[in-house]
C-alpha cells in the first residue's frame, strides 16, 4: 500500500493546504488533477520567481515569449477520425473543430519548444544578430504521456505525478558551434547548482549523461538531473544539445536566414535546451523538506505526541517567511503591536502569517508553523510592551 512515512507526508500536504490530487479517467487513460491551496499557491509563486530570476534576469541576451496553450493545426481527411489518425497524440488532446470547417483543429500543446523556437528570430534581432542568445518561456502544457495504473507502476503514492497538465519551464540557448561543448557544461553547472541551493539534502540531486544521437560534427548529448525520492530515483530536469538541425529546419520552413554572428562570422547556432516543470520542482523541494522529529517525552502518556512533522523549506521558497504569535495577559494590546510589525515586514516584501484571534497554546502554534514550513516565529508578549523584548523561535533548531 505504500511507505507509511510517505503517506504521512502526503496527508500533511493535504491537511495544510499545499496540494491535493483527484484521479480522472480519459477513455481508459488515467490522469490526475492537482488542486493547490493557499500554501501551495505561495510555494508555486516563490519557485517560479527563483527560476525566472536565475534563467532570465541574471543571464545576458535572454528574452521571453508567451504563447496561448491552444493551437490551431491543419486536419487531414483521415484526421477527422481519431481511430484512423496517424499522429501519436492521444484523442483527448484534440478539443474541437473550429467553426464548421474541417481545415483546422484546436489542440492543447504538450511542450513549449515550438513557442520558444518561434521567438528566436525576434530575440536575435534584439541582440543585433549576435550569438549567443536565449529564449525562455513558462506555460501550461498537456501531459501527452499515456500512463496506465495497471502496468505495475503505481503512481498513487508519488507526489505530483501523472498530472493531466503541468506548468513547464523551458530555456532555449542558441550557441555558436565553436563553443557549444563549453556552453553545455556551463548550463549543466548552472542548473545543478540552482537545484541544490534550495535543497536541505543536495547530495540527493545528481546528473547522468545519455548519448541520444550522432551527427557528422560529433555527438548530440542529453544530461538528466535526478532526485532520489522515497519511491525511487526520478528525472526532474533535462539539459539537451539538439545540434543545429532544428535551426536549419526552421530556416527551410520560413525561407529566412537563421544564422547569427559570432566574432564577425556567420553560423547556424546549436540549440541547448533546459526543460523542467513547476510540478517537478514542488515535488523535489517538498519531499526534501519533510522531517519527522522525535521529541523528548515529558510524561509516560506522551506516546501520541512523540514526533513532530516539519517542512524544512528554504526561506526563499517558504510560503511564509515569518509568523507572529501572541501570548500573555494583555493580548489585546499585544495584537495591535503585532499588526504594526506585520505591516512593516510586508512593506519590505516579507510574507507574514499573522492569524487574528488565535487562542491556541504556543506549542500548537509552533507545531502549525513547523508544518507550514515557516522559518521563524516571532513571539510577542507582555514583556514586549513593558521592555521591548521579543522572542524569535527558529523552525530548524527549535531554539528561542
Amino acid at each position: 500500500m505504500g511507505d507509511p512515512r510517505v503517506l504521512r507526508f502526503l496527508q500533511l500536504l493535504a491537511r495544510r493546504g499545499f496540494v491535493q490530487d483527484q484521479a480522472v479517467d480519459l477513455g481508459g487513460v488515467h490522469k490526475k488533477l492537482f488542486r493547490f491551496g493557499a500554501q501551495g499557491t505561495l510555494l508555486q509563486r516563490n519557485i517560479t520567481k527563483q527560476w525566472w530570476d536565475a534563467m532570465v534576469l541574471q543571464q545576458p541576451n535572454t528574452f521571453c515569449v508567451e504563447c496561448p496553450a491552444l493551437t490551431a493545426v491543419p486536419v487531414t481527411t483521415r484526421g477527422t477520425d481519431d481511430s484512423q489518425s496517424t499522429d501519436d497524440s492521444p484523442p483527448s488532446l484534440k478539443l474541437a473543430v473550429l467553426g464548421h470547417s474541417l481545415s483546422s483543429q484546436t489542440v492543447l500543446r504538450s511542450s513549449l519548444i515550438s513557442d520558444c523556437s518561434s521567438g528566436y528570430l525576434s530575440s536575435l534581432q534584439l541582440s543585433n544578430g549576435q550569438l549567443p542568445v536565449s529564449v525562455a518561456s513558462i506555460g501550461q502544457c498537456y501531459n501527452a504521456r499515456q500512463g496506465h495504473f495497471d502496468d505495475g507502476d503505481d503512481d498513487s503514492s508519488k507526489l505530483l505525478k501523472n498530472g493531466l497538465y503541468g506548468t513547464h519551464f523551458l530555456l532555449q540557448h542558441y550557441a555558436p558551434p565553436v563553443s557549444v561543448a563549453q556552453t553545455f557544461d556551463f548550463w549543466l553547472r548552472i542548473r545543478l547548482r540552482w537545484w541544490r541551493q534550495f535543497a536541505s539534502n543536495p547530495s540527493k540531486l545528481n546528473s547522468s549523461s545519455v548519448i541520444t544521437e550522432s551527427t557528422e560534427e560529433g555527438l548530440n548529448g542529453k544530461t538528466v538531473i535526478t532526485y532520489d525520492f522515497p519511491w525511487g530515483t526520478d528525472p526532474v530536469e533535462t539539459i539537451s544539445n539538439q545540434g543545429d538541425s532544428q535551426v536549419r529546419a526552421m530556416e527551410r520552413e520560413t525561407g529566412v536566414s537563421h544564422q547569427g554572428l559570432y566574432h564577425q562570422k556567420a553560423f547556424h547556432p546549436h540549440l541547448i535546451e533546459c526543460q523542467t516543470s513547476l510540478e517537478q520542482c514542488i515535488s523535489v523541494y517538498l519531499t526534501d523538506a519533510f522531517r519527522e522529529r522525535q521529541l523528548k517525552k515529558q510524561t509516560a502518556n506522551q506516546k501520541a505526541q512523540d514526533s513532530r512533522l516539519v517542512l524544512q523549506l528554504h526561506p526563499l521558497l517558504s510560503p511564509y517567511q515569518v509568523a507572529l504569535s501572541v501570548t500573555g495577559s494583555r493580548s489585546r494590546e499585544v495584537r495591535v503591536l503585532a499588526e504594526h510589525i506585520a505591516k512593516d515586514l510586508r512593506s519590505e516584501g516579507v510574507c507574514v502569517l499573522n492569524p487574528t484571534g488565535n487562542s491556541d497554546s504556543m506549542e500548537l502554534q509552533y507545531r502549525r508553523n513547523d508544518e507550514l514550513g515557516v522559518p521563524y516565529t516571532i513571539v510577542l508578549s507582555d514583556q514586549t510592551l513593558d521592555g521591548g523584548v521579543i522572542n524569535i523561535r527558529s523552525r530548524d533548531t527549535g531554539l528561542k
